[in-house]
């Protein structure tokens, strides 16, 4: 009995010390914020501007963003609920944080509705036989891209949402018309 028990508060210290890691490490997000130039009221471009950045609403919508955007709805919005940019972004990005509230001001790109039947076969495959569904080897040596002739095109934003809360990122190539995809670790090197 005393082994049964032993065992069972390990498993307990166990899984209540399990930590889930974030969606953007601390570096990601200090380069994302950018404070030097944002402090001087200086926007630069830089190439981590461009990367799509999501956030969720109540309403199962998903808000497409960028880091310049953020910035601008927390100096218009935030920045007296939020110390800093760098804990706005961490909140929103990190967090289970969704936009409930109508008066809630984002800045965004666009927005969507989740598509049930991508989220559906997620949930049944499982992330990895998924991202084999919807991939496929790039021309490039070490690269995959989007396999974009399973695609519909309101299945495509759904499916950039799901690898990207899977640490993926999607970079569109206008010149070979292909969508590659990036670990998130990689788009920030």
């Amino acid at each position: 009995m005393k082994k049964i028990l032993t065992v069972l508060i390990l498993l307990c210290f166990l899984i209540s010390c399990y930590r889930e890691e974030p969606n953007f490490t601390q570096e990601m997000i200090v380069k994302l914020a950018d404070d030097e130039d944002r402090e001087n009221d200086l926007v630069t471009i830089n190439r981590y501007s461009f990367l799509d950045l999501y956030i969720r609403t109540t309403a199962n919508e998903v808000l497409v963003t960028n880091s310049n955007y953020l910035y601008e709805s927390y100096k218009l919005d935030y920045s007296k609920k939020y110390k800093s940019f760098k804990i706005f972004l961490e909140t929103v990005l990190n967090k289970d944080f969704a936009f409930d509230n109508p008066e809630q001001k984002i800045m965004l790109a666009r927005y969507f509705k989740l598509n049930s039947k991508i989220e559906k076969e997620y949930t049944n495959l499982g992330f990895d036989k998924f991202f084999k569904k919807y991939t496929k080897p790039s021309n490039r040596k070490d690269q995959i891209e989007l396999n974009k002739s399973l695609l519909k095109s309101d299945e495509y934003y759904t499916i950039k949402y799901l690898l990207y809360l899977n640490k993926y990122d999607i970079s569109f190539d206008d010149i070979r018309v292909k969508y590659s995809i990036i670990k998130r670790e990689d788009s920030f090197k």
